[in-house]
Formats: structure tokens, C-alpha cells, sequence
């Protein structure tokens, strides 16, 4: 088996990256499940790099559309190889008992579970040196409790492990405040109004709720135009579809984005192209277009910004849609359609704070003999 996987296994010691984009290939997962047809499907034989692998190419669904994408497969791959690494260099750290450090994982108990979520609590990795936050713990556990659930499905895995997790549960005291109101939203505008590329790309994530990975991903065949307006098909969450309304003032803004990359304004049916690329013609990856976006706003230094609990990124303009288009009356459902979520409860989140201040008893003080008295 191991002049099978050389590509994978033997990649040096804790080469992350490398092995992210060895993994992320799924050239090999059929020749994996043919060897664990032949055994039985016994998975003992295969190391922790191995069921990794297979996990995150796991499909549930005959339609690949509806599986895990390459970037979630990616990221799943990144938080897996950081923990699979961290017990492989801090044993003693997490008391593990493996005689075998490429199979780390069937062999975990209680107590090691408990050490480590002890180490992710305290653990100064999260950011300005400071321990991870709460979302970002919940986020890591979940990805790894995924893992050892289906490991101990298909008996890689001893002991029912997974279940072994303290919940790391996510309260809305937790969450980040991203909002953005219209005027915060409105001075982002103008300060990048001559600014074809910047302007460009804020105007449509402000005016439309896009992820910045459905901007990435977006081609010209996706602009259409029907019945006077201008519509954006983009590819979400779970490879489930939906329209973005593009307000003709928004298509001018790409209009002259293409303009100053030197391409084609036409709209295609049939082409295939990136909407928005980079000075070199290509797409966007997500990566890239969010920093490229957290740096643009932090160049502004403008005074809102140094009063938000949250550091301003391009997912606070998705909040900053959801917000305005509150203040300007629509109704939550609605909402919630435009920014593609599949419960309401998530659209409810976005809102919250807006909507607690909006709707805070402290309004009906304004005018009354008391405040005017003071």
C-alpha cells in the first residue's frame, strides 16, 4: 500500500500547504475504495493521512454539484493536517499513547479529547496573540468531530470519540458585530469613487449580499438582462443557485472595471470568462480578492472604522446589505432569499443588533417632559 500513496504519505514531515494541494487532487479515491472493498472494508490497515483523505472526498450525493466544493475540501484538509500535526509534535502535551505516529487518531481516548480542547481554549494562536474566539473554536471542533464521527462509522476509529466533545456551541454573545449602516457604506463608496476596480468591485458586494467567492466565480454568461433589469446567476452555498439583482448604476460600475482591464463590455450568453479578473486577465481566487479587500479598507483609515469592535472585511459588506436593505423596509424573508441562506434564523443574526437598537424603548424617551426637562 505504500508504493501506492508515496505522492501523499511521504510528502516531508508538516508541509501543509503542499500536502493541500496534493490531497485536494481526488484522483485517488477510487483506488482507495477499491483496496477497502478487497479488505472488507476494514480501514485499519490505512494511516491518519490516508482517512483524512478519504473523508474529505467523501461524497454523499450522486449529483457532485451537491458535495463538498474544492475550497471547503481545502479547508477541511488545512484544520485536519494543523491537528493530525500538532498531536504528531505535542504527544506528551495531549498524553497519547501511539506506538505508531501515522496512526495517531484510532487509537485517541477521553482524555486525550479533553487535553486538546483545553489546548484550543488557551492555546495564544487567534489573533494579536490572543486565544482563538469562540466562533473559531466552534468552527475547528466541528470540522474535527465530523471526522472522528465518521472514522468511528467505518472502524478506523476505536472509540466513539466524537462524542466525547464539550460543546462549543456559538451564543450571540459570541458572534463578531459586523454590521455596516448606509453611512458607514456610503463614505467606503466615496472614498474609492475614482477608484474603477475598487468602486466596482464594493458597489456590487454592498448592493447585491454576494460572498466574495460567488464574485470570484462569476463569468460574463452569468450577467443577463431581462425586462430592463440586470441580473447576476451565482453559485452559493451547497451549489444551490440564485439571482443578484445588478441596479444599472452597479452595471456601469463593471462596465468600467472591464474598461480599465481592457476587456470585452459585450455581454455573452456564451462566454465563458471571468466577470472581474486581475490585472493579469485571470480570475480572482477568494484569497486574494479578500485581502485585496481588507487591505483597500484599512488604507481609508476612516473614522468609523476605529470605533468598530470588529475589524471592517469584505464580509461585513454582505452584513451591510442585509442592514440597509432593513433600514429601507424589506421584509426579512426577502432578505433572506437575496443572501441565499436556508433559515430565516441565520438572516436573524445579521439583523439582530440593528434591530434590537432600532426597536429600543429608550425611542419612546425623545419626547417626552422628562428629556426635555434635562
Amino acid at each position: 500500500m505504500s508504493n501506492l500513496v508515496n505522492d501523499i504519505s511521504n510528502i516531508a514531515s508538516n508541509n501543509v500547504p503542499r500536502l493541500i494541494d496534493k490531497m485536494s487532487d481526488e484522483s485517488l479515491v477510487s483506488t482507495y475504495l477499491n483496496i477497502a472493498d478487497k479488505l472488507e472494508h476494514d480501514y485499519t490497515p490505512f494511516n491518519d493521512i490516508e482517512m483524512i483523505y478519504i473523508f474529505v472526498h467523501d461524497e454523499k450525493d450522486q449529483d457532485k454539484s451537491k458535495n463538498r466544493t474544492i475550497d471547503t475540501k481545502r479547508e477541511y484538509l488545512r484544520e485536519l493536517l494543523n491537528v493530525y500535526f500538532l498531536f504528531v509534535e505535542k504527544e506528551d502535551i495531549f498524553d497519547l499513547r501511539s506506538n505508531d505516529t501515522k496512526k495517531i487518531f484510532n487509537s485517541l481516548n477521553r482524555r486525550n479529547i479533553r487535553l486538546f480542547q483545553e489546548w484550543l481554549r488557551e492555546a495564544p494562536l487567534g489573533k494579536g496573540g490572543k486565544s482563538y474566539s469562540v466562533a473559531t473554536i466552534s468552527r475547528k471542533t466541528g470540522i474535527f468531530k465530523s471526522f472522528l464521527s465518521f472514522a468511528h462509522k467505518i472502524g478506523y476509529v476505536k472509540d466513539p470519540v466524537h462524542t466525547y466533545f464539550k460543546s462549543a456551541s456559538v451564543n450571540q454573545k459570541d458572534r463578531p458585530n459586523r454590521d455596516l449602516n448606509s453611512t458607514e457604506a456610503l463614505q467606503l463608496l466615496s472614498y474609492y469613487k475614482e477608484h474603477p476596480i475598487l468602486h466596482c468591485i464594493f458597489s456590487i458586494l454592498l448592493t447585491t449580499g454576494a460572498r466574495v467567492r460567488e464574485l470570484c466565480q462569476a463569468k460574463v454568461k452569468d450577467l443577463s438582462y431581462d425586462e430592463g433589469v440586470y441580473w447576476l446567476n451565482v453559485l452559493g452555498k451547497g451549489g444551490e443557485k440564485r439571482d443578484l439583482l445588478i441596479h444599472p448604476n452597479v452595471f456601469d460600475t463593471i462596465t468600467r472595471f472591464r474598461q480599465r482591464r481592457g476587456i470585452d463590455t459585450v455581454l455573452s450568453p456564451s462566454d465563458d470568462s471571468p466577470l472581474l479578473t486581475t490585472a493579469n486577465g485571470k480570475p480572482y481566487t477568494y484569497k486574494y480578492l479578500s485581502n485585496y479587500i481588507g487591505k483597500a479598507i484599512d488604507r481609508t483609515d476612516l473614522p468609523f472604522l476605529k470605533y468598530k469592535e470588529q475589524t471592517v472585511r469584505a464580509h461585513t459588506l454582505r452584513h451591510g446589505f442585509a442592514i440597509i436593505s432593513a433600514e429601507q423596509g424589506e421584509d426579512v424573508f426577502r432578505i433572506m432569499q437575496a443572501l441565499g441562506h436556508k433559515k430565516i434564523e441565520t438572516t436573524f443574526i445579521y439583523l439582530e443588533r440593528h434591530a434590537a437598537r432600532r426597536n429600543h424603548a429608550g425611542h419612546a424617551w425623545k419626547n417626552s417632559v422628562i428629556m426635555k426637562s434635562i
